[in-house]
């Protein structure tokens, strides 16, 4: 399994994924756009397909970003929300 940490910012989200042992295996950087979700969505089915999301919880800057996971969670992917 791996988990992939979203840090989001105003224009970016940053995603890393790591293994069990918290290792970095790659990272990708997308705009905010439902097009950038869906690329990283795409990048992240490349490295694994057991996985978790962890977002940062701060919501005015992943709003977009939540709504399209809204869609991820109901075709399976496991999101969870990480308090800052």
């Amino acid at each position: 399994m791996i988990v992939i940490g979203i840090d989001t910012h105003k224009r970016t989200h940053t995603a890393v994924a790591t293994d069990q042992a918290w290792l970095q295996l790659s990272t990708k950087t997308v705009g905010t756009t439902s097009k950038d979700h869906f690329a990283l969505l795409q990048w992240a089915r490349r490295e694994n397909d057991d996985r978790i999301w962890a977002i940062e919880d701060c919501r005015h800057l992943s709003r977009r970003l939540k709504l399209d996971l809204l869609d991820l969670i109901a075709a399976g992917e496991r999101v969870v929300r990480v308090p800052l």
